[in-house]
């Protein structure tokens, strides 16, 4: 059965700073409901790049992919837009984003820990690092790909009935597009408001009700961003916000900048 098309988490600082972006969505692959995209880019030759992460409750693995300074990294989702320590110039980077409520891979310490930074990939997540090697001599996005879910199948852990209940939970604020409360959402899995918000913060960092901002947000962003000339009351329309005041207020706490002087960014 294929994941519903409910939550596409976008990133576009990524594709537009950086050269020969490539991505992949998985909606037909084994991996459609854990992973939400592939990605691979390359670095300017000359000067190194930062690039700003968006929240949107995902975690990635970056992995630097070249043969004299091989890296991989946990990449997790902020609180608010962040920039990230520069990268090598020069070199091709694979990514994997991961949806929040993936059931494939466990860390060594609770997501609530780990959001917000970028990590050493193997000081939190116990595996061999041949994947790296393996991901620098395939020759094509597509090898890489496939060796990534090799490396899945051989590290992918059981994580019970309790991801199974965020999961659920997670679905319904997919479904009602960040909307829906908290209250509805213990009732709807049948569990405490205080027990779905401890099952939250370990498996992906935010509680329900930031994680329900975000997704309302990230809706909102698709649609700021697919218009060529935003009408901000018709994204409030369709986001569920309740006027353009309090959307312009989420912009600015998510992005740490008006909506305004962010398309100003993207056209400069």
């Amino acid at each position: 059965m294929e994941r519903p098309k409910m939550y596409f988490p976008s990133q576009p600082e990524i594709q537009q700073r950086t050269n020969q972006y490539q991505e992949l969505k998985p909606l037909h692959l084994s991996y459609a409901r854990d992973v939400a995209l592939f990605y691979q880019f390359t670095t300017d030759p000359i000067s190194p790049i930062s690039l700003s992460l968006i929240p949107d409750g995902c975690f990635d693995l970056l992995f630097c992919c070249d043969e004299s300074q091989p890296a991989a990294f946990l990449w997790t989702s902020p609180y608010s837009r962040r920039k990230q320590p520069a990268f090598m110039p020069n070199c091709t980077y694979f990514g994997v984003r991961f949806f929040p409520e993936q059931s494939l891979l466990k860390f060594k310490f609770p997501m609530a820990e780990l959001l917000d930074q970028q990590i050493q990939l193997f000081d939190v997540f116990p595996s061999e690092q041949k994947i790296i090697e393996e991901l620098i001599g395939a020759g094509t996005f597509q090898e890489r790909i496939l060796a990534f879910m090799a490396f899945l199948d051989q590290s992918k852990a059981d994580l019970g009935k309790e991801i199974r209940l965020v999961k659920h939970a997670i679905t319904e604020i997919y479904r009602s597009k960040g909307t829906i409360n908290i209250q509805e959402v213990a009732f709807e899995v049948g569990c405490s408001e205080q027990y779905i918000r401890r099952r939250f913060e370990a498996y992906i960092g935010f509680s329900p009700k930031q994680f329900s901002q975000v997704v309302k947000f990230q809706n909102a962003l698709d649609c700021f961003l697919a218009a060529e000339q935003p009408d901000m009351l018709d994204i409030v329309h369709e986001t569920g916000y309740y006027d353009q005041a309090h959307f312009i207020k989420d912009f600015k706490k998510f992005m740490q900048v008006t909506p305004k002087q962010y398309k100003k960014e993207q056209q400069q």
